[in-house]
């Protein structure tokens, strides 16, 4: 027996409401395992040569060192760490000589990121590789602008300025590190001019995992091992 009308439409958004969240909790369920179980990832290295970085814009919009701006940090991204661990993380990365970057504007960490002056190697647990980088290198790591902040060009003008200190140094090249999916940050790499040198990857079919490196071209000098 069809039901009257007027119970019929009060019941059609909630059946609709059932089939879409069921259809979304089946997605996510999906996604969860693909990601698990059936994967690529890839790291991707970039170097940036010091005799091109003449080129490249003078900002001077971070400070360096400005340990007590982690006083203004906080936790806005699920792949940041808690704010106690990150400063717990900061000092000793400040004890092994690394260089702190940061923008406090309103009471707000807006942007950070990191320089290694002397940068001998990128392991990666994740992958479960390392690739080894040439003598007299420096790397730039750990960049983040806060969500209130994105859109004002923060992360081009950070790599522009601490590029631009990396001479002083004494390395002749400066890596960086992104994650293929990362599309925002690797077109922000490529845009100041980084050139890609190579890829470390996993991939994973259900039980089996395969690791492996890709130069970016064939002979090239790109040093990796497994871990």
């Amino acid at each position: 027996m069809p039901l009257p009308a007027v119970l019929q439409d009060s019941l059609d958004p909630l059946v609709r409401h059932w089939r879409y969240g069921e259809r979304s909790l089946t997605q996510k369920i999906l996604q969860a395992a693909r990601k698990r179980f059936w994967y690529t990832s890839e790291k991707r290295v970039y170097v940036y040569p010091v005799d091109e970085i003449g080129r490249l814009p003078r900002p001077r919009l971070l400070h360096r060192d400005h340990m007590e701006d982690l006083d203004y940090y906080e936790r806005t991204s699920e792949s940041q760490l808690p704010p106690e661990a990150y400063r717990e993380v900061a000092r000793h990365r400040r004890e092994q000589g690394e260089h702190f970057y940061s923008l406090v504007e309103g009471g707000r960490l807006l942007h950070y990121g990191w320089m290694m002056p002397h940068h001998d190697r990128e392991e990666d647990a994740k992958l479960g590789q390392v690739f080894f980088a040439p003598a007299a290198s420096a790397a730039l790591r750990d960049f983040f602008t806060h969500p209130l902040a994105r859109g004002r060009g923060l992360y081009f003008k950070a790599l522009c300025q601490l590029l631009h200190e990396v001479p002083a140094t004494g390395a002749r090249q400066a890596f960086i590190y992104v994650y293929a999916d990362n599309g925002p940050s690797r077109h922000i790499i490529e845009k100041v001019g980084f050139h890609y040198v190579g890829s470390m990857v996993k991939e994973a079919r259900l039980h089996s995992h395969r690791r492996y490196a890709v130069p970016a071209r064939a002979g090239s000098d790109f040093i990796t091992a497994l871990l």
